[in-house]
């Protein structure tokens, strides 16, 4: 009886087995891919510098100040103004893994992990009077401020793709999702900011006064007292194109935003 047993359980296994395997392979596929995408943010063109303009403004006119006041206590700003010039640029590579519950169906799950740069770097050109209010002696200054953003992050993203049309050899789709960073990304970006110009007044020699500083999004967070998170959130929408070269080897295009605007390109392996 024991001899006989196995042989017929295995049978009986492989049998059931072959007999639910075009149900499993119907209810669904994996999909592997890997993109390549270029970030920007000067799509916003006018509405990027005059947000840059109004969030630095007080700022570098505040570290101006301070810094020929420790020369010259006396000096008071009488006026101040700045034109702001915005850049943006950055890139991203990321590997993915969807799953599509319908061999057919439209919708599909994925998560991926993605190494982003991005990069802002603003310059200002500013100019501040000043007045000794004890003596009534005048000055100015002209210079050029710039600041740079640097964010490096690694992220993970759960996202949400409905293809359309999805039997076509080529097809759009919609994707939506999100994540976080690893915490090491506030290690990893940096914000730095220098200024140079030229101080010249009434009874002030023409000279020189500048400053830098450069600090990582964790000495900010620390030095802080308001909240601030332990990781980058990232947001993704983008609509593209998917082209059928084999049945099991897709390409992908794509365009939309991913905490700016990003257009990438893309392999993909179905299962």
């Amino acid at each position: 009886m024991r001899k006989t047993a196995y042989p017929v359980l295995w049978i009986s296994a492989l049998s059931l087995l072959l007999a639910t395997a075009p149900a499993l392979t119907a209810q669904g596929h994996f999909e592997f891919s890997g993109h390549y995408g270029r970030w920007s943010l000067n799509l916003l063109g006018n509405l990027a510098r005059d947000i840059v303009n109004d969030a630095t403004k007080s700022e570098i006119r505040d570290r101006i100040l301070s810094d020929i006041q420790d020369s010259y206590p006396g000096l008071s700003e009488t006026g101040y103004t700045q034109s702001t010039r915005f850049d943006s640029r950055g890139d991203n590579f990321g590997f993915g893994i969807r799953f599509y519950p319908s061999s057919q169906g439209s919708f599909s799950l994925g998560v991926s992990v993605e190494k982003c740069t991005f990069k802002i770097f603003p310059s200002v050109a500013s100019h501040m009077d000043l007045q000794d209010m004890s003596t009534l002696d005048t000055a100015t200054f002209d210079g050029i401020a710039g600041a740079t953003a640097l964010i490096k992050a690694t992220s993970f993203l759960l996202t949400f793709r409905w293809d359309i049309l999805p039997r076509a050899v080529v097809h759009p789709f919609i994707t939506f999702g999100g994540g976080i960073s690893t915490a090491k990304a506030l290690d990893d970006s940096t914000l730095s900011y220098s200024y140079s110009g030229q101080l010249a007044g009434s009874a002030i020699p023409t000279q020189t006064v500048g400053n830098s500083e450069t600090k990582t999004l964790r000495q900010l967070k620390d030095e802080s007292d308001s909240k601030f998170p332990n990781f980058l959130p990232f947001l993704e929408l983008n609509v593209g194109l998917k082209a059928m070269v084999t049945k099991h080897i897709h390409l992908l295009v794509s365009a939309g935003v991913l905490n700016g605007f990003i257009v990438s390109g893309g392999l993909a392996v179905r299962l």
